[in-house]
């Protein structure tokens, strides 16, 4: 009974790793078909690709692995509450749609996770203590689970974080070459496309999709709104704030511009002077409790079997 308890434990544990590392290779080549496209449309050797000859080019994993994970994701993904899936939508569009994951898909890599690791340490548990009680091994197995399955949101937190220093830190230099674009006679939507064709970065990402929606028919205001509210970052607000209001006053958008970007260089250098300031106090702990006593054992080493030496005489 044992030996087939976990045998099908077994089974469930790598059906979920099967699982997950399809889940991970999806993010990695979510781009193949269409860089498979740029390389035939490249060659111009013959007319385009059909999509069955795409589809046979593809490796088996791409044809029949990748589909397959990615359904199991969306039907897992279908049994989490329905209620934070805005918020959850919100967090992805803050991350830049890491490998141009859906909800759903988010969902399912989180019950993956959460059951993988709860299931692997019962199964661990089981193996190595077989004496251990059944309630003992479901009750760490379940709470191993719920760490599991909030890794996810870990990483999202992580990603979302990352992505906001980059545009934390891309925003002086943007807003200079705005400036200097709006002032040479391009409009705001036209310096806009020149710092997305000269950077690849998520503020270039960010500004491209402003550009796109504009497009689509919303207008320039509503977009940088939405990025203002997609990032974030509080520069950002600002930005789109003073563009917004410059706009419906008529004032003078390069002028507006080189204020912005002007606050922005003092807004970074007094940050990095806070991090400066915060280094010696950050440095204390790791010379206290690594260094000095490293110091002491190299400098006092010697002298102690001497004051071992001369104590014991007394």
């Amino acid at each position: 009974m044992l030996i087939g308890a976990q045998l099908l434990l077994s089974v469930v544990v790598g059906l979920s790793v099967w699982a997950l590392v399809t889940a991970i290779r999806s993010f990695v080549t979510s781009e193949g078909a269409d860089d498979r496209m740029q390389e035939f449309l490249k060659t111009g050797l013959g007319p385009a690709p059909t999509l069955r000859q795409l589809e046979m080019h593809a490796s088996f994993y791409e044809r029949a692995l990748k589909p397959v994970g990615g359904s199991l994701l969306r039907i897992l993904g279908r049994l989490a509450p329905q209620r934070n899936v805005e918020e959850l939508q919100r967090k992805l569009d803050s991350a830049g749609n890491p490998g141009n994951l859906a909800v759903m898909d988010f969902f399912g890599i989180k019950i993956v996770c959460g059951f993988l690791l709860g299931a692997l340490l019962a199964l661990l548990m089981r193996l190595f203590r077989e004496d251990i009680s059944i309630i003992l091994t479901v009750g760490f197995g379940l709470l191993i689970g719920l760490i599991g399955f909030g890794l996810p949101n870990y990483w999202l937190s992580s990603q979302i974080k990352k992505r906001q220093h980059e545009i934390l830190k891309a925003m002086p230099d943007a807003l200079d070459m705005l400036t200097i674009c709006v002032r040479a006679g391009l409009g705001l939507s036209a310096a806009m496309q020149r710092v997305c064709e000269h950077w690849s970065n998520a503020l270039g990402d960010e500004f491209a999709r402003v550009l796109a929606e504009t497009r689509l028919g919303r207008t320039r205001s509503e977009a940088l709104e939405t990025m203002a509210k997609r990032t974030g970052v509080e520069e950002i607000i600002s930005f789109v704030m003073a563009i917004t209001m410059a706009e419906k006053m008529g004032a003078n958008i390069s002028q507006v511009l080189n204020v912005q970007a002007r606050q922005m260089r003092i807004a970074r250098r007094q940050r990095a002077e806070k991090l400066a300031r915060e280094a010696s106090i950050k440095m204390l702990f790791p010379l206290v409790f690594l260094v000095f006593p490293a110091m002491f054992a190299v400098i006092l080493g010697p002298a102690v079997p001497i004051l071992l030496q001369t104590f014991s005489g007394l």
